[in-house]
């Protein structure tokens, strides 16, 4: 088995434990509705460095880990996720990530990223604007 179909591998089973924790927790925390949390990038780049070293099998699976690892991978991918609407129904936000783009090369951009513009401090915020300067649409 090659490295890519093992990381892939690794990244799908990763999925599917965040996807059951964030059932468990959703259902045993009952957040209040009204309560927003706002992220800081540096805090989100911090989980996302132990995510690619879980994935890449450098840290080990510990439950922190694995929960720091299911905030960056859902947090990345849901805005990706969230984003693909806007393309073709609106003209002020054009982004168009490949289908076929791994998680992984986003959670990377978006490390360096707020490592090169500090001055985005929201998570939102930064990984919004890396997508439109990373992948714009095509005219």
């Amino acid at each position: 088995m090659n490295t890519l179909h093992r990381f892939e591998s690794c990244v799908q089973q990763t999925r599917i434990v965040i996807v059951v924790f964030g059932l468990i927790l959703m259902f045993a925390v009952n957040p209040s509705p009204s309560f927003a949390e706002l992220r800081s990038a540096k805090d989100m780049q911090r989980e996302c460095r132990v995510a690619m070293d879980v994935l890449r099998q450098k840290a080990d699976r510990s439950f922190e880990n694995t929960l720091f690892t299911g905030e960056c991978i859902g947090y990345i991918q849901g805005a990706v996720d969230a984003s693909q609407p806007f393309s073709k129904d609106v003209d002020w936000y054009k982004v168009c990530v490949p289908a076929t783009l791994p998680t992984s090369v986003l959670i990377q951009k978006f490390i360096a990223f707020v490592d090169k513009f500090p001055e985005f401090t929201l998570a939102s915020t930064a990984l919004l604007v890396m997508l439109v300067d990373e992948y714009p649409c095509k005219k």
